[in-house]
């Protein structure tokens, strides 16, 4: 029995799993837990790696499978930043006409694999459901807030596409000039295309831990990205932020709840500021600090009145 350099065993136990005409693509920048989202694939397949902007440690890691008998693994190399741009260099890439996407900050589900490429027969969208982890505060909070979903599209960060869905949504994937919301804006082309998506209701895949500052990050981001999709019009020219979720989420967690009024703010900023995502740091970074403060408040003030 051989062992890859990460400890995956290798040899007759993997020879033996199932080989799926199929690809899987993560794309990458400096996320080093890459490696736990390679080591939870449970198929033979093609794996590809859309490394965009990355860092030298991501790039050691992604190089240290190389030649692995794990899977079928290509390398692409970007020089910038652009998740749209990443994502359309590895589906029109993939061998496969089933491709599923997974973030690098995500470890596979055993058998979710499977299930994507089943559904990819009859459907050109798979949405796969996500359980975000709650080992932190921070993660606990945001986990109610991100487990809602938006129903009917399959958004990231673990999605089924069926590369003959490209005609019929504009003859091209992802728009390269979105950098975020990528899924989401393709999702709209989909719909008015009236194609339907299939829905995984089982677990295909887990989140690492979130902190509010990476969270708001992404709310600002999202944002960004809807004024961009806007102004292009692909998309309703004001920010569509998801108000009507949060009595749902109050009703799971009332400071879930507050939490999410904060981080559709935040949303709503990025859509007028409309500026480089350099500021994205700073507005999130002093946001979550501001929201920790108030946390700790609202902890003292749930102690005093037990005292009491």
């Amino acid at each position: 029995m051989l062992e890859s350099p990460f400890g995956i065993q290798t040899g007759d136990d993997w020879i033996m799993r199932r080989k799926l005409e199929m690809s899987l693509i993560i794309c990458v920048a400096d996320d080093e837990r890459i490696v736990e989202t390679l080591k939870t694939i449970d198929v033979f397949c093609e794996v590809i790696i859309v490394l965009n902007g990355a860092t030298q440690r991501v790039k050691k890691i992604v190089s240290d499978f190389a030649g692995s008998t794990l899977f079928e693994l290509k390398v692409i190399e970007l020089p910038e930043r652009n998740l749209s741009k990443s994502r359309n260099h590895g589906i029109e890439s993939a061998r496969y006409s089933k491709v599923v996407f997974y973030d690098s900050d995500c470890t596979i589900v055993p058998g979710a694999l499977e299930k994507f490429f089943k559904l990819l027969d009859d459907y050109m969208l798979v949405d796969g459901k996500v359980f975000f982890k709650r080992d932190t505060f921070s993660s606990n909070i945001i986990s109610y807030t991100r487990e809602m979903g938006i129903p009917g599209y399959a958004l990231c960060p673990a999605i089924g596409v069926n590369k003959k869905i490209k005609p019929l949504v504009g003859n091209y994937f992802f728009d390269n000039d979105i950098q975020w919301i990528e899924d989401s804006e393709l999702n709209i082309r989909a719909k008015k295309a009236n194609i339907k998506v299939a829905t995984i209701t089982s677990t295909t895949c887990i989140h690492d831990n979130l902190t509010f500052k990476q969270d708001l990050k992404s709310a600002y981001r999202y944002g960004y990205g809807v004024r961009i999709a806007a102004g292009k019009n692909l998309h309703k020219k004001r920010p569509t932020a998801n108000w009507n979720l949060i009595i749902p989420i109050f009703k799971k967690n009332i400071i879930s709840g507050l939490y999410y009024i904060v981080w559709n703010i935040i949303y709503c900023i990025g859509y007028f500021r409309n500026k480089p995502i350099w500021m994205e740091n700073k507005i999130a970074g002093q946001l979550s600090c501001n929201f920790i403060a108030f946390r700790i408040s609202m902890e003292n003030v749930l102690l005093l009145t037990m005292a009491i």
